[in-house]
């Protein structure tokens, strides 16, 4: 499953956010993420691509803002020797 329809899945089944307005340059703030929707929404990435993202990363602004956090982690995780 891609990153962004993870993101229009969650917000569905959460929020009800229709995914056709999950798009790459949505405002999550538009998009009804709080910043503890947003932690729900992290969490979820964690587990679904076994990854950590630090508590001191920058607050994504933006859909891609958020795909960028994702795939540098992602990135970095695949990279790590086993």
């Amino acid at each position: 499953m891609e990153a962004i329809q993870l993101i229009r899945d969650f917000l569905q089944e959460r929020t009800q956010t229709d995914p056709a307005l999950v798009t790459p340059d949505a405002r999550l703030e538009t998009l009804g993420i709080d910043s503890f929707t947003l932690l729900e929404l992290i969490f979820e990435f964690e587990e679904k691509y076994g990854v950590s993202i630090p508590n001191d990363t920058q607050t994504p602004e933006t859909v891609q803002d958020l795909l960028n956090l994702i795939a540098r982690f992602r990135q970095q995780a695949e990279a790590k020797p086993s």
